[in-house]
């Protein structure tokens, strides 16, 4: 089974040839790398939970005035993403300060 190299210095993927009987990964920039037995190809990639990353780790004393679904806690961090398309209105996220469970509202269009 192949595994697919990339490009230290342009990120493009690297094309598998033979040299003078070793395998070489050759990029159109000119990078060039032997590829051995030892060569690792795949690298471990952090598994992302869903909704991970929308909210900073910055902690607030005080939340939004929200009450969880989860947990009945009354107070969450809120998070706008802005609106989709331009005659809708925006998302926000809930996240609920107790148990961290993440709430998403988007009301629909702005046209009335």
């Amino acid at each position: 089974m192949a595994k697919i190299q990339f490009c230290e210095r342009c990120g493009k993927m690297l094309k598998i040839s033979e040299k003078n009987n070793r395998k070489m990964g050759n990029c159109s920039c000119g990078f060039e790398k032997e590829i051995n037995s030892e060569t690792n190809f795949a690298e471990k990639t952090k598994k992302i939970e869903k909704g991970e990353g929308v909210f900073e780790n910055k902690e607030e004393k005080e939340g939004f005035p929200h009450r969880c679904k989860k947990c009945g806690h009354e107070q969450s961090d809120i998070h706008d993403l802005g609106a989709p398309y331009s005659d809708e209105t925006n998302i926000y996220l809930f996240r609920c300060k107790k148990c961290g469970h993440v709430e998403r509202q988007a009301d629909g269009t702005g046209n009335l």
